[in-house]
């Protein structure tokens, strides 16, 4: 299993190129079904671009089932939670 705390290796989760940083880490690992934890902790809100950049992405090397199956967000808030679901599921329908 790997852990990645967001505010460890990016210095705000406000941009593409902030989330370019967390897909690197995670893509060929969740893309492998590994089992990948990632940490808001200390980051109460991030923009779509963000999210696209970091976990939307992640249907270019992988299924929205393995997403769910080993993704996990923690020490996140509802509205972080809610925004990578909803964006996931609807770029889920266009691949």
């Amino acid at each position: 299993m790997v852990n990645i705390h967001i505010k460890d290796l990016v210095p705000s989760a406000s941009s593409y190129a902030d989330g370019e940083v967390i897909f690197k880490l995670i893509s060929e690992k969740v893309a492998a079904g590994e089992d990948v934890v990632v940490s808001f902790k200390e980051i109460p809100a991030t923009p779509s671009a963000f999210i696209n950049s970091a976990f939307v992405r992640l249907l270019e090397v992988t299924s929205i089932q393995n997403i769910q199956q080993h993704l996990k967000i923690v020490d996140s808030t509802k509205f972080i939670n809610d925004l990578i679901k909803s964006r996931l599921l609807f770029a889920s329908t266009r691949h």
